[in-house]
């Protein structure tokens, strides 16, 4: 109170920081370190920028997904029991399987994850500038999805349409190959979206579009979830 007024206190969206963005650091005297709001915004930013080319699904969600049938109802129950597990996500278009993936992909992001969303074609053209030989007078390119996963104690990859990463002579087998080969061996997370199933006797399957290695390295590594 001041002269029997009450004293009207600034209204913050973060108490402890007071919107600074910073706090003092624990037993760290005239140290300050980034307050947890500072790095949520810091987050979220950065989960917005990703989804940019995501367009379509910049608002999917594991929370707010609404299944359309029996398929994307057990999917949607199946992701949310385990939202860091590893899956195959196969079906036709219009199915809901990128909304799943990109809705995993965020939460794992929102909870502070590692992890990297692309498209077969992104991914192939990073590795593939990861292979090729530095220009004259440049640093060597350096790949995030194999630095992910060469460095990461925990990490999960995010691929959409994996059928359609785009052949050049043997490069696309091997590379997948190899890609998935450390995905396994140093057990970090794994999911895919396919318009076509792992294996099949009556149409195209994963085996003839990318090798029998590399289906069967999605076979370990993911857990089936047909839409």
């Amino acid at each position: 109170m001041i002269r029997g007024k009450p004293v009207r206190w600034p209204d913050y969206e973060c108490a402890a920081c007071q919107d600074t963005g910073w706090i003092p650091a624990p037993g760290e005297e005239r140290k300050v370190m980034r307050c947890e709001c500072a790095k949520r915004a810091i987050l979220e930013a950065r989960i917005r920028t990703i989804l940019a080319d995501w367009k379509e699904y910049q608002d999917a969600r594991l929370e707010t997904f609404v299944p359309r049938n029996v398929r994307q109802q057990n999917a949607l129950h199946a992701i949310r029991a385990n939202p860091t597990g590893s899956y195959f996500l196969k079906g036709f278009y219009q199915q809901g399987k990128t909304r799943l993936l990109v809705a995993q992909y965020r939460w794992m992001a929102e909870a502070g994850k590692r992890c990297i969303l692309l498209s077969a074609q992104e991914l192939m053209e990073d590795l593939r500038k990861a292979e090729a030989p530095a220009e004259q007078g440049k640093e060597p390119y350096q790949s995030p999805v194999l630095r992910m996963i060469d460095a990461a104690v925990e990490a999960h990859l995010f691929i959409d349409d994996i059928e359609k990463a785009p052949a050049r002579s043997d490069f696309r087998a091997e590379a997948l190959f190899g890609l998935l080969d450390r995905i396994k061996r140093r057990q970090l997370g794994l999911t895919v979206t396919s318009n076509l199933p792992l294996v099949s006797d009556e149409e195209e399957d994963l085996r003839q579009k990318l090798t029998d290695q590399v289906a069967s390295r999605i076979d370990q590594i993911c857990r089936l979830i047909d839409l």
